[in-house]
């Protein structure tokens, strides 16, 4: 969705360094872009598209990015035995599409993904269309951005899968970009008007949110990475250093009167005037988050805490994934507005 500065770096790269017609195939799903991209696909991409390596995919639906969705969809419309979700900002490298069906022809039982020394590919994960299927897909039950890979690999794993890396530097490289870019699409990016801070001790952090539709969601976000239990367990495949949310999540509505802007706790009213930069909430003074680099880091810490969460609450309670189907949606093919296909 909106990525059309990356694929313009890293389209046609990818797909002279992997021209491998008869085995290969790109499939490219526009998640309701408003940037251009279609022009762009037909007018510099056609040629892709006639020889059959690439084809492209417009859904209209998605008000806002849904990173769990959009990859079920475009790994249920691969027509493949061997998928590997590529984000718009990376460089497959030469060769690499040759590397994975060989790997793949060697070994069973195996999903391949990057070596994690860089985040900006760790979404990159190969694996086998059925494993895909009998997993159920990315969780759709992880909205926002951040650990949606993890919930997968970790599943994978309880699957019987054994992760693989690929080490070749080649197949590293990517478009460099800030987190605004990440989450620019997000529905937390975009429908969160004030954000508030505050100073807990050393690891924790209050994060007040007021949002469009007027309720309010606040956090207490901490840095847990030496005491998650998770990370203990073998059988959970999660290395990475870990920031948490408490349980305790506190959601209130907030209303504008005059000008000032009202949060109803119940218990007591807070009250900011609308040019305020701090508020006073739970004895503890609030400071307006205004930086857009700085909003956007939280974010990323945030959902991706937020999911991690509800992650670890579905594994202890060994819920169904995606128990509605996944990846379900109207596309529309290589441009053909007359046909549509529907996925159920």
């Amino acid at each position: 969705m909106n990525r059309l500065r990356h694929l313009q770096q890293t389209l046609e790269k990818n797909i002279q360094d992997n021209y491998l017609p008869d085995e290969v195939e790109f499939v490219l799903l526009d998640y309701n872009s408003k940037d251009g991209l279609d022009k762009w696909v037909l007018h510099y991409m056609q040629q892709h598209i006639d020889s059959g390596i690439l084809v492209y995919y417009k859904t209209f639906e998605p008000t806002h990015y849904q990173r769990s969705h959009s990859r079920n969809m475009a790994f249920r419309l691969a027509n493949a035995e061997i998928l590997c979700n590529l984000d718009a900002d990376n460089f497959l490298g030469k060769g690499f599409a040759d590397f994975i069906i060989q790997e793949f022809s060697k070994q069973d039982n195996i999903f391949y993904t990057n070596n994690y020394s860089l985040n900006d590919t760790y979404g990159r994960v190969c694996i086998r269309n059925e494993d895909f299927l009998s997993i159920r897909g990315y969780n759709e039950a992880l909205s926002g951005y951040g650990y949606e890979d993890n919930d997968f690999q970790n599943r994978l794993i309880q699957n019987g899968l054994k992760p693989v890396s690929f080490y070749n530097p080649e197949f590293y490289n990517f478009v460099l970009h800030s987190d605004e870019d990440r989450i620019s699409d997000e529905f937390m990016a975009n429908n969160v008007i004030l954000m508030f801070i505050t100073y807990i001790n050393p690891h924790s952090s209050g994060i007040l949110l007021l949002y469009r539709d007027n309720t309010v969601e606040h956090y207490i976000l901490t840095d847990n990475s030496q005491l998650d239990e998770l990370v203990q367990n073998e059988d959970f495949y999660d290395e990475r250093r870990r920031v948490v949310i408490d349980d305790e999540v506190l959601k209130l509505i907030w209303k504008e009167e005059d000008n000032s802007i009202l949060i109803n706790d119940k218990e007591e009213m807070y009250k900011i005037s609308k040019e305020s930069t701090k508020i006073d909430f739970k004895g503890l003074t609030y400071y307006k988050v205004e930086d857009g680099e700085l909003k956007a880091k939280i974010f990323v810490l945030l959902s991706s805490a937020i999911n991690y969460n509800i992650s670890k609450k579905q594994i202890n309670i060994q819920s169904i994934i995606n128990p509605s189907g996944f990846g379900r949606g109207k596309v529309f093919k290589n441009f053909n507005c007359t046909k549509v296909n529907i996925l159920s």
